[in-house]
Parts: C-alpha cells; structure tokens; sequence
C-alpha cells in the first residue's frame, strides 16, 4: 500500500518551510526563527514556559519553544537569522520573544501547491504584507555570515574572523549577538543542520550525518539535534514521513 506522506518539507539556503502535519514536540531551541501558522485552527504554543493557543505567530531565534499542533495541519518556517525574510519581520517582536500575527486566507492561497517557488511566494507575499524593509545587517558581521555559510568550518576562530574585519575578538562577539541574535558558535551549529538536512536521504546512518555536518563526535550531533529540534531526521522523513523538496535559490525571486 503506497504511504501518503504528512506533508512535504521544503529547503533553500537562508530557511526552510514544513506544510503538513507536524509531531507535537518538547521545549527545544532553534536557533533559526520561528514562523508558524495553523492551517485549519489553533494550535497550542509554549515560549519562556508560557503556554497559549494562537492561530500565527513569531518566535525569535534561541528561544524555547514547544508546539502542540492537534489534528490541523501546520505552516512552519525557520528563518535564519540573518535572512532577509527574519529581518524583516524582527521589528514585529519589538525586543520579545514571541508576538502573535494576523494573516488572511488570501496570504494563504498558494499553499496547496507542493512547488517551491508558489510556497516561497506565499512566505514572501505574507512577510511583506505583515514587515517593512529589512533591517540591514552591519556588513562586517555579514561578512562572516556568509563564510561560515560557505566554508562550514569545523569550529569558529574568533580572533582569526576578527582580524580579518578588522575588529576585536571581543567586539566581534559583542557585535554578532547583537545583529543576529545569537552568539557564533550556536550559528555555526545551525549552519551545520542545515547541512544535515540539505543532505539527509532515507537509510543513511547517524554517523554518516555526523560526517556531513563536519561533527566527529556522534553522541554531541545527537544532542545538538535534539535540543535544536526534539527530534531526529529520520522520525520525521523516515517511510514516507515527509516529502523533501530541495529549492535552489532561483526556484524564485528574492524577498
């Protein structure tokens, strides 16, 4: 009997987006921001161990969160936080952790399509309607953003990255938690899941994505999985689970 999956799991570059049933989950930090819509109802929210039903809502990056969807499906985003699409939804928090939004069915029209660029359209559409202009990130901080996007090193060398935008180590750090909102290390963490799941396929081992995240150390990429998302890959797109669309970033226009 052919497995209908719960939804489809959509991945660009600077985020990826979940339509589809979703598990409930336990307390855990993203370290992307949160997008998060109930497509046919509420759902139930927890932030800074505050529970309340809502219909949509942000959550800022590295903040704990826990979901309980009921029976509904879900419209999920995780936004990097140096994303256009995150920074221009940040002045909509105003310094919290998590605010309620208000969107229409007509934000939510192109959802139904299972194509990349109509879901990232929706994502956009709405994001524009709901945000102003992004809030530009300081170039030097941007800089380092995109060398550890592209070079995936296996730590961060503060002093090296300091250097090399003529800034101190410790104002460096100072100024990258700042502009993202969370420090260096827990970005390159996220940078490296992303990697996991850019390249997860079904019956690939835990080690074998260890490897691919640039983590040698396995029993570390387990915990860093489940405090990042209280749940492994596989319980999500193992037998069908959820169906992967990998978006390259011309599957549609820039937001």
């Amino acid at each position: 009997m052919q497995h209908t999956p719960n939804g489809t799991l959509f991945l660009w570059p600077d985020h990826w987006q979940v339509v589809g049933h979703l598990m409930p989950n336990r307390p855990h930090r993203h370290i992307s921001a949160s997008w998060l819509v109930g497509l046919d109802g509420p759902f139930r929210l927890q932030v800074g161990g505050q529970w309340r039903s809502t219909s949509a809502a942000l959550v800022a990056p590295d903040a704990v969160q826990a979901l309980e969807p009921g029976g509904g499906r879900m419209w999920c985003a995780q936004l990097d936080p140096d994303s256009h699409f995150w920074r221009a939804l940040q002045p909509l928090l105003n310094g919290r952790q998590t605010v309620d939004i208000a969107l229409s069915a007509h934000h939510l029209s192109s959802l139904e399509s299972d194509t990349c660029q109509l879901v990232r359209q929706s994502l956009s559409t709405a994001i524009e309607r709901l945000g102003g202009s992004p809030v530009p990130v300081d170039p030097r901080v941007r800089t380092i953003c995109d060398y550890l996007r592209t070079e995936l090193p296996e730590k961060v060398d503060v002093s090296w990255l300091a250097e090399s935008v003529g800034l101190s180590s410790s104002r460096l750090s100072h100024l990258f938690r700042q502009e993202i909102g969370v420090p260096m290390r827990r970005f390159l963490l996220h940078l490296k899941m992303n990697r996991v799941l850019a390249h997860w396929e079904p019956g690939k081992s835990m080690s074998g994505l260890a490897m691919d995240a640039g983590f040698y150390d396995q029993p570390h990429f387990v915990r860093t999985v489940r405090d990042m998302f209280d749940a492994l890959p596989s319980e999500y797109v193992s037998n069908g689970g959820f169906r992967v669309c990998r978006c390259g970033p011309s599957s549609s226009p820039s937001p």
